[in-house]
């Protein structure tokens, strides 16, 4: 379990509410009740300027959930881009929120006080939310995954926080931290919103086609994605594995080099440690096929990396689905 509390919380709400949230995002957010969905918000150039999971808990009252570090910028665009009647209100201090992962995550959150039945696989699918209780408190479970095992945010008023994270612990989840969470989604060829995506990169680029809804009507920087998209795109983020099974001391920014020529720098970087390698993101030329060995400069040396693929482990994420 890790400690996501300081993840910036913001409630959308009113009438006019879901009308804002489609004309920001690029995923389709006109989803039923309970729906969890992960979206990046666009500037007309298609560069994306937020990286964010927009849950449905009813049909006008929406929770934003972003990075600690872009709470302000992300209320600050809503505002910018708000019409008729529509409240966007900062909520973080009211809730913590609890992420808890892993193979035995359900048996965890039951054995802490919830219900079987209200955290199965048929009350809360993956990419859906319920609320449950742990003991006494009242949880909102979204059942989404940054680590991509089975498991939830659990997201409880804050007079709750210690009670809920108390009894999981209690129960016999391990506590985690941040550096850990940043391995485990870079197996999973997960991206963090200021270092693998910026102003400067679009969602084609940035390997996350899927969640952009060309088809479901207008948002900010729908035509340009859509020239993008059909024009194909001159590089993409990529996965790399760089050295050998010891850790390499290696912190992002480095040069990618392929036959001498920088062709890139290393954007997130962080140890395995399922597959036992040091794993590194960079934008490469499309062209790069899989498997092509490049350097990466490393102090006064230079490391081999490998172009791998996007997903390192559970690229199916059967994990997830429990």
């Amino acid at each position: 379990m890790v400690d996501l509390s300081s993840f910036g919380k913001i409630a959308v709400e009113g009438p006019d509410a879901l009308g804002l949230l489609q004309r920001v995002s690029a995923n389709d957010i006109d989803r039923p009740v309970g729906s969890v969905v992960y979206t990046q918000w666009c500037d007309e150039r298609g560069g994306i300027v937020a990286d964010v999971t927009v849950t449905r808990l009813t049909d006008d009252r929406f929770r934003v959930l972003t990075g600690a570090g872009y709470l302000a910028s992300e209320i600050a665009w809503l505002r910018t881009q708000a019409d008729g009647d529509v409240t966007i209100r900062d909520v973080s201090a009211d809730f913590a929120t609890i992420g808890l992962w892993g193979p035995q995550a359900r048996d965890v959150v039951v054995a802490a006080g919830a219900s079987a039945g209200d955290i199965g696989n048929d009350a809360i699918p993956v990419r859906r939310a319920g609320t449950v209780h742990v003991g006494p408190a009242p949880v909102h479970a979204a059942r989404i995954s940054y680590a991509g095992e089975l498991g939830w945010e659990l997201t409880t008023p804050i007079d709750w926080a210690v009670t809920v994270w108390d009894r999981i612990a209690a129960a016999g989840a391990e506590p985690v931290g941040y550096r850990a969470l940043d391995a485990l989604r870079m197996e999973k060829g997960y991206r963090y919103y200021g270092t693998d995506l910026t102003m400067l990169d679009t969602p084609y680029e940035a390997g996350l086609g899927p969640f952009v809804r060309l088809d479901a009507g207008p948002f900010i920087g729908r035509e340009a994605l859509a020239e993008a998209d059909a024009a194909g795109s001159g590089r993409r983020l990529r996965t790399l594995t760089i050295g050998g099974k010891d850790y390499e001391p290696i912190y992002g920014g480095e040069a990618v080099r392929r036959d001498g020529e920088v062709v890139g720098r290393l954007r997130s970087v962080a140890y395995g440690p399922t597959i036992e390698r040091t794993i590194g993101y960079a934008y490469l030329p499309a062209s790069t096929p899989e498997g092509t060995t490049l350097e990466i400069d490393v102090f006064d040396r230079r490391v081999e990396g490998v172009v791998a693929p996007d997903v390192l482990v559970d690229p199916r994420g059967e994990r997830m689905r429990g």
